[in-house]
C-alpha cells in the first residue's frame, strides 16, 4: 500500500470519528441513554460517511473527466493554431470532405450542403475577433455564399453577425471547433511537439489557509473538549454548538485532501 492510501486511510478514519463524535453529542443531548444514543451515532455515521464518500468520488470521477476535456480542447486548439495556415486549410478541408465535396479558395474551404453554399475562413491569428474583423471577413468572402463560417480564438460578445440580410455568419471557436470537427471525425492536429504543462488556479487564500489539513487535529481537540464540558457545564447550548462548530472545521480540513485539485 502506497503512503498516499495509508493517509488517505487515516483521514477518512479521522472524517469518521469525528462525525460519530459529532452526532453522538447531539442525539445524547436529546435521549439520555447511552447505549441507544451509542447505536444510533453508529447507524448515522455509517450512512452520513457512506454518502459524504460516494459523493466525493462521484465529484472527483466528474471534475477529472471535465479537467481532462477542457485541457484536450485547449492542446488540440493551441496545436491546430500552430499550423501554418496552408495546413489549417488543409486538415479542415479532410475533416469536411468525410461528408461533403470541398473546394479551396484563396485562403478558404468552400462547399454545399442542403442547398446552402458554405464558406470557411479561419482567422486564429486574431486573438479577440471584433465588429470590424467580421466586416473585413465578410469584405473579402465570396458573393454567393449563404453561411459563412469563421474559426477563430474568442469573441467580443457584443458582435453583430447579422450584418447582411442574406448571409448567415457563424463563429466557431475552441469548443465547437473540438467538437462538431475534430472530437465528431475522431481527426486531430499532431500535439506532440506542445509542451501543455498548465499552472494550477488558486482557491482564495483566506479559506485555503482556514481549513488547511495540519489544522484538523487542532480543531478537533478544542471541538472534543467543548463538546465533552456541554455533558457537565451548564450553558449546554453554547458548548455544543461551538464544539460542533470546531468539529465540522476539523472534518473539513481533513475532507481537503480527498478533492483532486
Amino acid at each position: 500500500m502506497s503512503r498516499f492510501k495509508i493517509i488517505n486511510l487515516f483521514d477518512k478514519l479521522f472524517i469518521s470519528i469525528s462525525i460519530f463524535l459529532l452526532l453522538y453529542a447531539w442525539i445524547n443531548f436529546f435521549i439520555r441513554n447511552l447505549w441507544t444514543t451509542f447505536i444510533l451515532s453508529l447507524i448515522f455515521t455509517f450512512a452520513v460517511t457512506f454518502i459524504l464518500f460516494y459523493f466525493i468520488n462521484s465529484f472527483n470521477q466528474k471534475k477529472t473527466i471535465n479537467k481532462k476535456y477542457l485541457l484536450d480542447i485547449e492542446e488540440k486548439f493551441l496545436a491546430f493554431k500552430l499550423l501554418r495556415e496552408l495546413d489549417k486549410l488543409n486538415l479542415i478541408k479532410s475533416i469536411i470532405e468525410k461528408e461533403l465535396e470541398t473546394k479551396k479558395i484563396k485562403n478558404t474551404i468552400c462547399y454545399l450542403k442542403d442547398n446552402k453554399y458554405y464558406q470557411i475562413i479561419i482567422a486564429t491569428d486574431k486573438e479577440n475577433l471584433t465588429q470590424f474583423d467580421i466586416e473585413n471577413l465578410i469584405s473579402h468572402s465570396q458573393k454567393n455564399i449563404d453561411v459563412l463560417k469563421i474559426i477563430c480564438c474568442n469573441f467580443n460578445t457584443n458582435i453583430n453577425t447579422k450584418i447582411l440580410k442574406n448571409l448567415e455568419i457563424e463563429i466557431i471557436t475552441k469548443k465547437k471547433l473540438y467538437d462538431e470537427f475534430f472530437l465528431r471525425f475522431n481527426v486531430f492536429p499532431d500535439c506532440s511537439n506542445l509542451n501543455t504543462k498548465t499552472e494550477r488556479k488558486k482557491f482564495k487564500e483566506v479559506v485555503k489557509n482556514f481549513f488547511v489539513p495540519h489544522k484538523a487535529k487542532s480543531y478537533f481537540f478544542c471541538g472534543l473538549i467543548l463538546i465533552f464540558s456541554s455533558i457537565i457545564l451548564p450553558y449546554h447550548y453554547y458548548y455544543l454548538i461551538f464544539g460542533s462548530t470546531l468539529m465540522l472545521f476539523s472534518i473539513l480540513c481533513k475532507l481537503q485532501p480527498l478533492f483532486k485539485h
